[in-house]
């Protein structure tokens, strides 16, 4: 019997600088029977050059307009044909033998099944590297956490069919959100060495800190934690242009420890929430 196949989808759009990078990464896992399905939106940047310099490497090459990154993505995952299955985002890329820490969890791509590790997260800018290692699986907490980081997460057909394609009404939290479903139809595996580097940069969407991608997190965790969860992102999101700068300084004096009595009211009202909100809306 022949081992499962492997399909990439690589959403992308002028990320010409980087996609070199990322596809190189999936080849270099050497893993023979992998499917790369790259689906640019129309870039302009010389992207499709970049891509079509990978000759036979690259299984499927298309270059469209579409409706965001979820639409991007859902377009790759109808044209693939593997039994286990992941997308990688154009200026990301994995690390080496990630894959071979995971296909052992997944199996032959028949059973609804998960498997995630940690990360590197790099930041262009100053060249920093922080280690994320991947956090114990809860589904509870993925309610009001994005506990799975994207990049490292490989999964089975069975449980893309089961769970259904991406929300293309969602920008930001598009992944959280096929996790969280998918976490409906079983326990994800967890491998908590880093599985791949997840790349900060000026262009990074999850990055821009913008007043949409807030509001869609605390929409996101107001309707699936709750509408306390809600209130304390909501709170937390109003106060962030302060309340960052303001816990930062904090850090610096070593009086991080008094955070509670410098932000008396939002701590006395949300309590531990607080910390978790900065979590997931400061990157």
């Amino acid at each position: 019997m022949s081992a499962p196949r492997l399909s990439v989808v690589v959403p992308t759009l002028n990320q010409a600088q980087f996609i070199g990078q990322t596809l190189d990464s999936i080849i270099a896992l050497g893993y023979l029977r992998t499917e790369i399905i790259v689906i640019d939106g129309g870039s302009t940047d010389g992207t499709g050059d970049v891509v079509r310099g990978f000759g036979d490497a690259i299984a499927h090459f298309v270059s469209e307009p579409d409706k965001g990154q979820a639409d991007a993505i859902n377009k790759g995952f109808r044209r693939a044909t593997g039994d286990l299955l992941a997308w990688l985002n154009s200026d990301d890329y994995y690390l080496p033998n990630a894959f071979e820490e995971v296909a052992a969890l997944l199996g032959d791509g028949s059973e609804a099944r998960l498997a995630y590790g940690g990360t590197i997260a790099r930041t262009e800018a100053t060249g920093e590297d922080r280690l994320w290692p991947a956090p114990p699986f809860d589904r509870e907490a993925l309610k009001s956490r994005a506990l799975i980081y994207q990049p490292s997460a490989f999964w089975t057909r069975a449980l893309w069919e089961k769970t259904g394609e991406l929300n293309i009404a969602q920008h930001f939290t598009l992944d959280w959100d096929w996790f969280l479903r998918a976490s409906a139809h079983c326990e994800f595996q967890r491998i908590e060495a880093p599985l791949s580097v997840y790349r900060f940069h000026d262009a990074h969407k999850t990055g821009s800190g913008s007043p949409r991608r807030n509001e869609e997190i605390c929409a996101f965790v107001e309707q699936n934690a709750g509408a306390e969860w809600g209130a304390a992102f909501r709170d937390v999101a109003a106060q962030l242009h302060k309340l960052g700068p303001g816990l930062e300084r904090l850090k610096r004096l070593g009086l991080f420890r008094l955070r509670t009595l410098f932000y008396r009211s939002l701590y006395k009202q949300h309590g531990g929430k607080v910390k978790v909100a900065l979590s997931q809306l400061r990157v």
